[in-house]
């Protein structure tokens, strides 16, 4: 009870905050402030609501310490990765230049071959030469323009020539040091790969105790439930605090109206239905579970901002959108978060990666809609046969 007093007692001081604000419009300073000001409420918020026993639970605090550093080391993995694919491709991209250089030295050698040994057969004094052969003074002017624009013509060739030598080198040392990075970036993406791997064993053995700790159906309904009421206390507890925050300024249609007209946030077979009976207890599903691969990408369904981006006991790392209108919709069990509280994203913007945070013991994502706090059934709001837009333009 003392957990939902000191709740209330959060949430009240907040709206006393964002109540007192100016109604003038706001600078981006301001709202930056206001956001800040948001995000440390709901460190407050999320403190109050960890003030039990279950949280405390060293075994459970472990788990999150591993998921945190499974998601750290994923995003290590993903930047290695992309730079890795950039190398290679900015490999491949030299190693076909220096290939056409190579063939544009090969004719600049001929010709240059040509013009010199012209000149050789010439001799010493070309130019006096060329004058003495010529008995009309016509021919003679003549002769000396084209030997003029000769002349030029070879100092052209041997300058370009010089330069595809000189650009030819810098090509074999960028090829060298793009190899060596490249080589490098492997030796990363295998040590990542291994520590990523190490975390994930470290968090099955935790798991393994964890569910031995847990020798009865009623401790896991008790934690079952206290998860539950968590993310209901957040929900109530972030509406209050963005309630305020106006909405942007776009030409987006209302969430109300796009039901059955929204896309999936990843594809996959559904492992749980909302609605339907969990194992333990009374308890029913608020959501869904959608099985994907690790690493999956996770897109929003629609446009909205984020109310919410941590880890949470019961769903992992967890992003909620707040899409107005009372509306929104949640996204559990993920590996990486790339979004955070304040951010704007579109529909079907990537929002996160699919994981198996929060205890859960294969990848997939939970996925909730809400309507002015309550849960509603995902089914009726999304549809396969509905494409993400980024999707269609691919």
């Amino acid at each position: 009870m003392q957990r939902f007093y000191n709740l209330k007692i959060l949430i009240f001081t907040g709206f006393l905050v964002v109540m007192s604000s100016s109604i003038a419009a706001e600078t981006a300073t301001d709202y930056q402030q206001r956001l800040d000001s948001i995000r440390d409420k709901i460190t407050n918020v999320l403190s109050a609501l960890s003030q039990n026993k279950d949280q405390r639970n060293t075994v459970r605090t472990e788990l999150r310490k591993l998921e945190v550093k499974i998601a750290i080391s994923a995003k290590k993995l993903r930047k290695t990765q992309r730079k890795h694919k950039k190398s290679v491709k900015k490999l491949k991209t030299s190693r076909a230049e220096l290939k056409k250089l190579k063939r544009d030295l090969a004719k600049q050698r001929k010709i240059l071959g040509e013009q010199l040994r012209s000149a050789y057969a010439m001799g010493q004094q070309p130019q006096l030469k060329m004058l003495l052969n010529q008995q009309d003074p016509t021919e003679m002017g003549r002769a000396m323009v084209y030997y003029t624009y000769l002349n030029r013509a070879r100092g052209k060739e041997i300058s370009t020539f010089l330069s595809s030598i000189e650009k030819q080198k810098k090509l074999e040392a960028s090829i060298k040091k793009t190899s060596e990075n490249l080589a490098s970036l492997v030796s990363s993406k295998k040590r990542e790969k291994k520590q990523l791997g190490s975390h994930r064993v470290n968090r099955k053995n935790l798991l393994a105790r964890l569910n031995k700790d847990i020798d009865n159906q009623q401790l896991t309904l008790n934690d079952l439930k206290s998860s539950r009421n968590r993310i209901e206390d957040l929900l109530m507890a972030l509406g209050e605090l963005l309630a305020d925050i106006p909405a942007e300024a776009v030409n987006q249609k209302p969430f109300g109206q796009l039901r059955g007209k929204l896309p999936w946030p990843v594809k996959g077979k559904f492992r749980a239905n909302f609605g339907t009976s969990r194992k333990q207890g009374d308890l029913k599903w608020n959501g869904v579970i959608i099985k994907a691969d690790y690493d999956t990408r996770v897109r929003a369904v629609t446009h909205g901002r984020v109310a919410f981006a941590d880890w949470l006991q019961g769903y992992g790392f967890i992003t909620i959108i707040d899409h107005n209108d009372g509306y929104m919709s949640l996204y559990g069990y993920t590996q990486e978060l790339y979004k955070q509280v304040g951010d704007w994203v579109e529909a079907s913007e990537v929002i996160a990666t699919v994981g198996d945070s929060g205890g859960q013991s294969t990848s997939g994502l939970y996925f909730e809609i809400r309507k002015q706090g309550k849960p509603v059934n995902p089914k009726k709001w999304c549809s396969r046969s509905i494409q993400h837009l980024a999707l269609l333009e691919n």
